[in-house]
Order: C-alpha cells, then structure tokens, then sequence
C-alpha cells in the first residue's frame, strides 16, 4: 500500500512497510524511513509507486492552471479530492488527486489551508492584490540579478548613480541595489568598496577614502561659510619632497608625512612632516570659528 501524507509541512508520497495501531512505517522514495500517523494521511493508494507518484505529481502539478482552478474551488471549505473531482472529472485517479493536493498546498496565495486536506479559496480582492504584489517582486528579483550581472562583469548600472557613497557608507540594506552589490561582492570575492572602485562608481581608492573620512567626519557636509586662509609665514622653508602620509585609517586628523628623497652625492635623506595649521589660525578670527566646534565636539581630535 502506498500513502500520500503530510509531514513537515510538506506532501510526501511513500511505501507502507507496517502498520501499528494509528500509525504506519513508511519508506520514502528516496529510501529514508518515516512513522506517520493515520490523522495525517491524505490517500491510501495501491498504484502507482510512490517513486512513480513523485514523478508524475510532478509533471502534473505545473500543467494545473491556478487561476481557473481558484475558479474551480466552491466558496465554502474544501477537501482536495472534491476539487478533483471537479477539476479532473468525478473519475479523477490517484495521481490526479495528489497533483491537486499539492497545487493546494504549495500556493496560499490562492487557497488557505484549513486543516489536513482541506482548503478555503482566497477573496477575489485579497487575490488580486496577492498577485499584485508577488507580480512587483518578481519583477524587483529580475531587476535585482540585472544589477548583479552588470557589476560582475566590471559595469556600474544606471541606478548605481549618485547612490554609491550612500551604498557604502550607510547603505539601505533592504534594497535592490544593496542586495545586488552583495551578491556581487559574495561571488567575485570582493569587498564592496573595492567593487565600486573597479566598476567606476568611485574615481579612485584616494577619493574613496576622501569620501569615507567627510562622511565620517563632517556628517553634517562641508557647506562651511567663505573665509579667507592666511598665508603662511614667509621665514617657514617649502620642502621640495612629495611627502605621503603615515597615519592608518582610522585616523581621524592627517597631519604626519614622511618622504624620501636622494641627495646629491647619493645619499638617501629621510623626511619627517608634521602638519601645524594653528600657525595659520589666530583665536576669535573667521577660521577659529569654524575649527573650534569641531574640535570641542571631538571631530578634530587633540593630542
């Protein structure tokens, strides 16, 4: 004997090895054993095989046109083998009924369920606005891979535009493009921001870290007022060096260089710059006004 049940939340077909009072042992298709209880069995059936009732639910499933079968379904509640019955005609076979039962229970947007076997057909509104929203998702999952294809193949989508600093640094993480940037990252086995830097979102790794150090530090923006910046004092000496800087990157004042530079008679000279703009900063002027809040408010840290 062969049993339709439902374990798991899920419809199952297998072979009945014994049987125990309310219960079955049962073998599934793909050999592991199970115990059923008779409250969850939906069909008892001799043929086909449970392999073969797999296979063919299968095939039959997919063909059930969902919409006319909503059509179908009697406003009242349900059991799967009167749907059948008027779905496939009133001599519907096993497979038939099984196909049905797992149209049923595999789309609740169509139909509740309301017990074992038994089912309640959605209100035609709840339906449509049902439909509605699945038809919008599949088409945000199909825009989403679009996106995900075009950065992996080094391509920055349109939408990516003016949204790429925010993608970085405070991303939206429920939305099209974040998840699409994720799945890139997962699959080339890149971090974000070196993603955007390849596929031309961000110019270069220097304006990357700009970006990253503004958006930390001046959260607010950069919209400060005019002010004119003195210049520096004339007995301070220019270095002819190209200095680069030492501080990591959680650093949050730039101010320590070092350069290295050959000397005439061969001779390797070592540089040391520190950045001193409050030489250039006299209390209560234009630029005092500015750098002092920021610097009470700890975005300027202070040795």
């Amino acid at each position: 004997m062969q049993l339709l049940f439902e374990e798991g939340g899920e419809i199952r077909a297998g072979t009945v090895l014994s049987q125990q009072g309310e219960a079955y042992q049962v073998e599934l298709p793909a050999g592991k054993r199970t115990k059923v209880k008779s409250k969850d069995v939906l069909l008892q059936f001799a043929q086909p095989s449970a392999i073969e009732m797999v296979r063919q639910t299968g095939d039959l499933t997919a063909e059930i046109d969902l919409d006319f079968l909503w059509e179908c379904a009697p406003p009242d509640e349900f059991g799967f083998a009167e749907l059948a019955a008027e779905y496939y005609g009133a001599d519907a076979g096993a497979v038939q009924q099984a196909a049905l039962a797992m149209a049923l229970h595999g789309n609740p947007v169509y139909f509740r369920r309301k017990g074992r076997g038994r089912y309640l057909r959605a209100p035609e509104d709840q339906l449509k606005a049902a439909l509605a929203a699945v038809e919008r998702k599949k088409q945000q999952l199909q825009l989403q891979g679009e996106y995900e294809a075009q950065l992996k193949a080094h391509k920055l989508p349109e939408a990516f535009r003016g949204k790429v600093l925010q993608l970085l640094f405070k991303p939206d993480k429920n939305s099209l493009e974040y998840k699409a940037m994720d799945a890139a990252c997962t699959a080339l086995g890149m971090t974000p921001m070196r993603l955007m830097v390849a596929v031309g979102g961000v110019e270069s790794p220097r304006a990357l870290h700009e970006a990253k150090f503004l958006a930390d530090c001046f959260p607010k923006g950069t919209g400060f007022a005019d002010v004119d910046v003195p210049e520096p004092s004339a007995d301070l000496p220019v270095a002819d060096v190209q200095a680069f800087s030492i501080d990591d990157v959680t650093t949050t004042e730039i101010d320590d260089a070092l350069s290295v530079t050959r000397t005439a008679d061969g001779k390797l000279r070592v540089g040391i710059h520190i950045a001193a703009p409050g030489l250039g900063i006299r209390r209560g002027d234009a630029l005092d006004a500015i750098a002092r809040p920021a610097a009470v408010h700890g975005v300027f840290p202070r040795r």
